[in-house]
């Protein structure tokens, strides 16, 4: 396996607000409190203070989350240095996409595995804990049920409701079956009899993905944490109570999405009047406040503030953060460092300063994670022949066929300034004699440049015909790597090939990957 790091950050797609925010822009210093660095991480993790009660009330939900698996002994190492509240985290989150989803959510593990090593030895009396937080309370269930395997979409035809978290896995077998039949062979085979024994013992899709990230990634000693759980919701009442009454994070965030469009950048996300749903056995809907009461947006519970307050002291796991407050219940629950998270997120994380102060939390490092780009020997052999190395697949597609066909040398622009400046002569020599012809000229010339570009169309189609061979291996390769124009990474599951041969591609990139300096790895397999 060859690997080819690209570590500038300019190979990546992202937005301005993100791009800007790595290269330290001055005009966004105020929207973060620790820049994406290592020496500011570390800085972070020997002064980071964490209650002994939340430690507390963090080793005991774990001991009862990972009741009943079998863990690797870094695991049980990281669970021993949170129970001895000698620990602080690394963390990074994602959807319960079935069956691992897209590849970019194992990249995202790897590169929290990759910081949290990259720190551990500049802490000297604290264990660094990578951590994987389960979204099990997301109730957007066509994100999903859904996997690409060879470019082909596999779904799963469930119409549970609800937080994903607590489906049942029933109908999962179905999707195994299809992965079989979409890529034949003894690696995929492999996979997904692993993955039958998983569906076995676990029943809902919080202990299986557990299950699988523990199998994936428990040598490294990721720690997985399911925050639907009472006795962690139990630490967020303070927050909820406040934003229930109070509602202090629309005020906070609007002021920071005002100052971030004055500064010309894009809010990500917008808040409500209330960034909390109400978290029922088969729902999650949002919450709402109307002339001193408040209600489901659905009208199935009505509160007056006394039974809201009530419930919520009471059965605290019925609320649920939205996408803004989620990052507060995160770093309310576990001694936070560093979130590594993709693009997007970094964008809504660059909202959240101000909120984190009104809520008296420690804002961690918001770092992106690093990228890769998986090239087969098929479509290797195939950039070879073109001439064309990986590094090309950095290029867009259109640059490399006008390459390959030679269709810059076919550019018609030096004749076409020859003739402006013909007839800009002609035009001037005609006004002379009558200065109603100089329009007339220049309307002409406007005719023969039109004519000109036609000319250049149909010796661009005739070159297109006469290379079609290359321009297919070209549209081959990229259907591949950018299937449906999008990013290998946000679509194809890839899972079968990290686990195969001893987790050979999951070791090469954590060898390669660079977290905080976001590196694009291509890696040819």
């Amino acid at each position: 396996m060859r690997l080819q790091p690209f570590s500038d950050i300019r190979f990546r797609e992202l937005s301005p607000l993100v791009r800007d925010y790595y290269a330290g822009a001055p005009v966004l210093r105020d929207f973060y409190r620790t820049p994406p660095s290592i020496e500011a991480i570390v800085n972070d993790a020997n002064s980071r203070l964490f209650s002994t009660e939340a430690f507390a009330a963090l080793n005991q939900s774990l001991i009862e989350q990972y009741t009943g698996y079998s863990l690797h002994e870094s695991v049980t190492t990281n669970l021993r240095a949170i129970a001895d509240q000698k620990a602080v985290c690394v963390t990074t989150g994602h959807q319960l996409c079935i069956l691992g989803g897209p590849a970019f959510m194992l990249y995202k593990i790897i590169s929290t595995i990759q910081l949290a090593r990259s720190i551990q030895p500049l802490v000297s009396d604290k264990k660094v804990v990578p951590v994987f937080w389960m979204a099990s309370e997301d109730h957007d269930r066509d994100e999903i049920n859904h996997v690409f395997v060879n470019n082909k979409r596999i779904e799963w035809n469930t119409q549970q409701t609800g937080a994903v978290g607590r489906f049942s896995t029933d109908g999962l077998d179905d999707v195994l079956q299809q992965i079989l039949d979409a890529r034949a062979d003894e690696v995929t085979k492999s996979y997904v009899d692993s993955f039958r024994d998983i569906l076995k013992q676990h029943r809902t899709l919080a202990a299986a993905t557990r299950a699988w990230v523990n199998a994936c990634f428990g040598e490294w000693g990721v720690v997985v944490i399911d925050p639907d759980h009472a006795r962690l919701k139990h630490l967020f009442i303070p927050a909820m109570r406040r934003e229930l009454i109070h509602r202090p994070t629309v005020a906070a965030v609007g002021e920071t999405n005002a100052q971030l469009k004055q500064s010309g950048f894009d809010a990500q996300v917008n808040p409500r009047l209330i960034n909390l749903f109400y978290l029922g056995i088969h729902s999650r809907v949002r919450i709402e406040s109307t002339d001193g009461k408040w209600h489901t947006v659905d009208n199935s519970k009505e509160w007056t503030q006394e039974s809201l307050l009530a419930e919520l002291s009471e059965h605290p796991e019925n609320f649920s953060p939205n996408v803004l407050m989620r990052p507060l219940y995160q770093e309310t629950i576990l001694p936070n460092v560093a979130y590594v998270g993709g693009p997007g997120e970094i964008a809504y994380w660059l909202q959240l300063k101000e909120t984190f102060r009104q809520f008296e939390l420690p804002m961690p490092a918001i770092v992106l994670r690093d990228a890769a780009m998986l090239v087969s020997e098929q479509c290797l052999r195939r950039l070879t022949k073109l001439g064309l190395t990986s590094a090309d697949l950095l290029r867009s597609k259109d640059e490399i066929i006008e390459q390959l066909i030679g269709g810059s040398k076919q550019d018609f622009s030096n004749e076409k300034n020859r003739l402006q400046v013909v007839y800009q002569e002609l035009s001037e020599r005609m006004a002379s004699i009558d200065p109603t012809l100089k329009a007339t000229a220049l309307a002409e010339l406007q005719r023969v440049l039109s004519g000109m570009d036609q000319l250049q169309a149909k010796v661009w189609k005739a070159l297109k015909v006469k290379e079609e061979q290359k321009i297919t291996a070209v549209n081959t390769i990229w259907n591949e790597l950018f299937p449906e124009g999008d990013w290998q990474e946000r679509r194809e599951n890839i899972l079968a090939i990290a686990m195969a041969n001893d987790k050979e591609l999951l070791r090469s990139l954590l060898a390669v990957f660079r977290a905080p300096s976001s590196t694009l790895v291509i890696a040819e397999i």
